[in-house]
């Protein structure tokens, strides 16, 4: 299981970061990391552009910068929690996932905004490049954490997440719900005419649960009982229906692995993961990573 316990919350000085902040603040509450890190990256101004600014323009000076950072955090947090805050220059695209890495961060929390909201914190590739997790936090929170959502494929990944899951759940009061939702494709056979679609779908269903069972009993020590759905993927983006199942559902926190198998690992390593990012805005979705894993394949990378 991968502890997180150092976090890095990026801050856009927008509106959503009370969001953020707010729900940082309920997790940090809960789960008791070692230490927050707030960071407000200010964009950098190329040289030629600046030589160009009238002596009369006023840029953002650091200190009201971090004056208003230390504001938005304090309204909620206490000099009792382990925070910091920090006001940098640079890319967003770049040097925050730069300072994620370098800071070891276990889990870097963002805004998630509405399209006609602007682009957000940073650009949907952050997901691909980080090697820690990700959470996301829209601007409407959800009460408490209820129903913990948690897409599952069967694979070593997802019972990682599953099992993560199953920890943090039961470090609330009440324990939440657990929801797990497998989404499966239909073998080619079925689509073929004159094979016996009703009894392909049967079985392959049937195969579902059958795998579901084991999966329960090998990730699930704490024997706690757990709700499962089980979707087709059928004319649609497997996305699509995690996003509209766990909106149905209520969900209060969507968790799901970074990497798979099959179908579902294209939804976590490629378009499809992204393509939640991008869609989900009404539920706080955490991106669980393997950092040491992903740390063996930068240092690799970067040999």
């Amino acid at each position: 299981m991968e502890s997180l316990k150092n976090w890095m919350v990026g801050l856009d000085l927008s509106e959503i970061d009370d969001s953020v902040i707010k729900f940082t603040k309920m997790l940090s509450d809960v789960l008791k990391p070692d230490r927050i890190e707030f960071m407000h990256m200010v964009p950098w101004l190329p040289d030629e552009v600046s030589t160009k600014l009238s002596n009369e323009v006023r840029m953002p000076s650091y200190d009201g910068l971090m004056q208003e950072v230390e504001d938005k955090v304090f309204k909620h947090f206490t000099g009792n929690d382990p925070i910091f805050c920090e006001v940098m220059e640079g890319s967003v695209q770049f040097d925050l996932w730069q300072e994620s890495y370098v800071k070891q961060t276990d889990l870097f929390i963002a805004g998630s905004k509405d399209k006609h909201q602007g682009r957000g914190l940073f650009p949907k590739k952050f997901v691909r490049k980080s090697v820690c997790s990700v959470l996301f936090i829209p601007k409407e929170l959800p009460a408490n954490i209820s129903n913990v959502w948690i897409p599952i494929d069967f694979s070593e990944a997802s019972g990682q997440a599953f099992n993560q899951g199953l920890h943090m759940a039961q470090e609330f009061t009440p324990v939440p719900k657990i929801s797990l939702q497998h989404v499966y494709e239909m073998p080619h056979a079925y689509y073929y005419e004159g094979f016996p679609k009703d009894e392909i779908m049967r079985a392959v269903r049937e195969l579902a649960e059958q795998q579901f069972e084991e999966f329960n009993k090998k990730y699930n020590p704490y024997e706690l009982e757990v709700a499962s759905l089980f979707t087709p993927l059928a004319g649609s983006y497997a996305a699509d229906h995690i996003k509209r199942e766990a909106e149905q559902g209520q969900a209060s926190l969507i968790l799901a692995a970074s990497s798979g198998r099959s179908r579902f690992s294209k939804f976590f390593l490629g378009s499809e993961t992204e393509r939640l990012v991008q869609q989900e805005k009404k539920i706080p979705l955490l991106i669980l990573k393997h950092k040491k894993e992903q740390l063996k394949l930068w240092d690799l990378i970067n040999a």
